[in-house]
């Protein structure tokens, strides 16, 4: 009711207590001027909604009027009112629930710069200040670098806390080519970047191809100037001057390339974790009898692998017992004798935990069982596993089928790329992996049967991907995905539009469980259904 009506809110009130014999409850405002109110009705007021905490009070006496309430509102409260509100809930001992809405401004503490004293600041009800910095933290948290500077100039809290989250960027080509002015870098305006942003910990400059390699050095001592947190720095080793090297490399946690003519520069990296590389030789320096440089690498990726690498890979093994991680991207398997070779090394890292494997078949007399079975035995923490078989004479590699899976039970993640035609029991083996709950699958040609079932044999599969070359999948397929009890999420990726309908991805949503989102992928457009 309006202010305005405030004297006929009295007669009204009599009225009905007069006339309601079931009266039991009065909900009213509480003004400058209604301390009367409270005192005729105050038996039957149970809820208030109050302008300020002093209208509650009797002007004279200084006695609370309201008490016993079960709910409160406030709309103004001060520093000035905490006496106000030690009697108020002394005497309200069964408030069930109190709300403060700011009508006009709200009142916040502020810590001076003594780091003592306290003061109280008013924000207006539009005033986004009113809002706490670290909900403005957790929410730009999610922007991007570039628009973290055109919130800058929302508000004097955004630019106090648009850059405070920042603790990692990543630094690629199309970055550099906005700070390029001509053939040099703008060092001033990266300066900026890197004063405003002081907490980083890392940079991820692994996106700078040769063309802008020149710019590295000098784009990492800015910020290494300037972000007193700096910890880890991670890149690709280019062919350049040795002497950043020598000031960075303690820096330096992972390398995503190393060029082989830079394989001393990692003697300074004391603290490398992660390594990638074109061949394993670049690992050695050929100027001290092929001695090994790197150590304590957890993770090492390999582009290329050769059947000449067996000696390498064993100085490796032996030197690296702490490796958890390993990825071969490209092996020609030739011969018979040298799978079982790098696979029996393999075997030798009690610590591996992830493993991916991409074998090229060249020779119908290869087999892929007993060397992974080696793997599958000996390697008691692998958690993820990543097989990738092509070749024409992939089907008789797999001959055996993937039995070797039984040797593999304790996998959590799984995929397979075969490109070759596979029979329906090829997978079968997936029933000794009862903790898997990741699986991709990329094989050339399958049936519906191959999926048949999943469900029993994999029952924990959270997440599914299948890959299809030749668009054969059909309602069969999506009946038997849509039994899998765990399933969370389904990908679909093919060459083009499957013949299948919206409504037959939103039935198998509903007829599955736990399926939140299935992801459909054509010629690198995403199509999404949701729950």
């Amino acid at each position: 009711m309006f202010i305005e009506c405030e004297e006929q809110i009295p007669e009204m009130l009599r009225l009905f207590r007069d006339n309601c014999l079931n009266l039991r409850q009065i909900y009213c405002s509480f003004y400058e001027n209604t301390a009367q109110l409270y005192q005729q009705f105050g038996p039957l007021v149970t809820r208030i909604d109050c302008d300020e905490f002093p209208h509650v009070f009797d002007t004279t006496s200084g006695q609370l009027l309201a008490k016993n309430m079960h709910t409160f509102e406030l709309d103004i409260y001060s520093s000035d009112n905490k006496e106000q509100l030690s009697a108020f809930v002394a005497h309200n001992q069964s408030l069930k629930y109190m709300t403060q809405q700011m009508k006009h401004k709200k009142t916040s503490l502020v810590t001076t710069d003594n780091g003592n004293k306290r003061q109280a600041q008013m924000y207006a009800k539009n005033s986004m200040d009113r809002f706490g910095d670290d909900m403005y933290g957790l929410m730009l948290s999610y922007f991007s670098i570039e628009d973290r500077f055109q919130c800058e100039c929302v508000s004097k809290q955004f630019q106090r806390t648009v850059f405070r989250s920042v603790v990692d960027i990543t630094l690629n080509d199309r970055i550099i080519k906005r700070l390029r002015k001509e053939k040099t870098i703008n060092l001033q305006l990266l300066a900026t970047i890197a004063i405003k942003c002081p907490n980083i910990q890392t940079i991820d400059c692994r996106g700078i191809d040769t063309e802008f390699e020149e710019h590295i050095p000098e784009m990492l001592n800015t910020f290494r100037d300037n972000c007193r947190h700096l910890r880890e720095i991670y890149r690709n080793l280019y062919p350049m001057n040795r002497q950043p090297m020598a000031a960075l490399g303690p820096l330096v946690t992972r390398i995503g390339h190393l060029f082989s003519t830079e394989t001393r520069a990692l003697t300074h990296c004391h603290r490398l974790s992660h390594l990638g590389m074109s061949y394993l030789q670049h690992a050695f320096d050929f100027n001290q009898s092929d001695q090994l440089i790197v150590k304590n690498v957890r993770q090492l990726e390999l582009k290329f692998y050769e059947e000449s690498d067996g000696h390498r890979l064993a100085t490796i093994v032996a030197g690296i017992q702490c490796l958890q991680s390993v990825k071969v991207m490209c092996y020609c398997v030739s011969t018979h004798q040298s799978l079982p070779e790098m696979c029996g090394q393999l075997s030798r890292l009690t610590q591996l935990r992830r493993l991916s494997l991409g074998l090229l078949i060249a020779s119908p007399h290869i087999s892929v069982h007993d060397s992974l079975r080696t793997i599958g035995v000996n390697c008691k923490q692998l958690k993820r596993l990543s097989l990738k078989l092509s070749g024409v004479h992939v089907w008789q590699a797999l001959i055996q089928s993937v039995d070797w899976l039984r040797f593999y039970s304790r996998l959590k993640w799984l995929r397979l790329e075969v490109y070759a035609a596979i029979d329906d029991q090829l997978l079968e083996p997936l029933k000794h992996c009862k903790s898997l709950t990741h699986l991709e699958l990329y094989i050339r040609e399958m049936t519906a049967n191959v999926l048949k079932d999943l469900h029993l044999n994999c029952p924990r599969i959270q997440y599914l991907f299948v890959c299809e070359f030749y668009n054969i999948i059909d309602n069969e397929y999506l009946s038997h995905i849509s039994r899998l009890p765990a399933l969370q999420m389904l990908v679909i990726q093919c060459r083009q539009d499957i013949n299948l309908s919206d409504n037959d991805m939103n039935a198998v949503l509903s007829s599955s469980p736990k399926l939140k989102t299935i992801e459909i992928r054509v010629n690198n457009e995403k199509k999404f259904y949701s729950k």
